[in-house]
């Protein structure tokens, strides 16, 4: 077994046939978003200030660990500091590592032994988001552990939802609650009653081109654009642009729309592989609100998953479980941040600040205080970990 450091971009794509082929072999335990086509366009369009700080493990010719991290300036609950960290940022809705199961203890012995003989380099090795079902934060925890290395497990807002769709629709809706489908029933009725309505899938690279400006017109006006963080805002447009298309190629696209009366109305952008649905991104147009457009398309798609012939095993509906997505389902997956620091004086305040500091203020103070607009004034950032990029 040998280690290597990918640090440039040419380097990156080298190792596109090894990745794809590790991902083959791990179809069962990993998601779209461990493929080299997720990553590839992540770091086109969001590594900005960033340093590739790829950590690979090979068998021979044959790769078997990946851990997709870089080098950036970042700030964490007000700390400005240097971080080692997953190539993520605010799309990427969980991280993991990419690592075969034969080599899985091996590959995080070495992995900590390779970035802590580094230490110069960062002030915090932080990674955010990874799903508890995770079989690789076990072993990270492991072998953390056995290290004695200084670490903490915090969990993060992104209780992920999601649902098997196994069974017949029929059944599936009526295990859902009487208000529930009541509301369902009065929606799909409303939206009937207004005239045409055309529910869509593209898939192809062709379809999604041919209806890509009207998708991201409609995320332009969704209330998410105001937070500037659709589909469509400056930052995003054009990695959703290339996303779409990547994904596409890899017959992975599923792009729905709503149509009502010839107009789209609501769009929502699925990723289909390794038998994993994720409802990554949806929008609607805000003057068609009373009728519920995006509910009715998410019904609409909810309800083809479970009439498949060949059913996903999972159907992930992505980010936090926010209440609209409780009339779906009352299941979720938990995530985690782990944060590792070294013994250098700053990284020690670190620890100090997100033991010890954090978690008490966040007793003391409700969760809004920690979004209050002096904050913002003031440009702290308390919430998220955020690129000072």
């Amino acid at each position: 077994m040998r280690i290597t450091l990918v640090k440039d971009t040419e380097e990156f794509l080298k190792i596109k046939e090894a990745w794809q082929a590790l991902c083959d072999d791990l179809e069962d335990s990993i998601t779209a978003f461990a493929s080299f086509e997720w990553y590839e366009t992540w770091w086109r369009h969001y590594s900005g200030g960033a340093t590739l700080h790829m950590i690979t493990m090979w068998d021979a010719d044959r790769l078997v660990g990946i851990a997709p991290l870089v080098l950036r300036r970042v700030t964490i609950h007000g700390l400005p500091l240097t971080a080692l960290c997953f190539m993520e940022n605010n799309q990427s809705l969980n991280n993991d590592f990419i690592v075969a199961p034969a080599a899985r203890e091996l590959f995080f012995q070495e992995l900590l032994r390779h970035l802590f003989s580094q230490t110069a380099l960062w002030d915090v090795i932080v990674f955010r988001n990874i799903p508890d079902i995770s079989i690789n934060i076990g072993a990270l925890a492991k072998t953390l552990g056995e290290t004695g290395k200084k670490w903490l497990k915090s969990p993060t807002w992104f209780d992920s939802p999601y649902l098997v769709p196994s069974g017949a629709w029929a059944d599936y809706l009526a295990s859902r609650t009487a208000r529930t489908r009541k509301s369902l029933r009065k929606i799909r009725n409303g939206i009937l009653k207004s005239g045409d309505v055309l529910v869509t899938n593209f898939r192809t690279p062709e379809e999604f081109l041919s209806v890509k400006d009207e998708v991201f017109n409609v995320a332009r006006q969704s209330w998410s654009e105001d937070r500037g963080d659709s589909m469509a805002s400056p930052a995003n447009e054009a990695f959703f642009s290339d996303l779409g298309c990547a994904f596409a190629q890899k017959g992975w696209l599923f792009l729905w729309t709503l149509r009502l009366n010839g107009t789209m109305v609501a769009i929502e952008l699925h990723v289909k592989a390794f038998a994993k649905e994720h409802a990554m991104r949806s929008h609607y147009l805000p003057k068609f609100a009373t009728l519920s457009p995006g509910t009715y398309l998410e019904m609409q798609i909810i309800k083809h998953a479970f009439e498949e012939t060949e059913k996903v095993r999972v159907y992930d509906f992505c980010g936090s479980f926010e209440q609209y997505k409780r009339k779906w389902t009352d299941t979720f997956v938990a995530h985690h941040n782990i944060l590792i620091f070294n013994e250098r004086l700053y990284s020690r305040l670190i620890r100090f600040h997100e033991a010890i500091a954090v978690p008490l203020l966040r007793r003391v103070f409700p969760r809004n205080f920690w979004n209050s607009r002096i904050f913002r004034i003031c440009g702290i950032k308390t919430d998220r970990m955020s690129s000072n990029e």
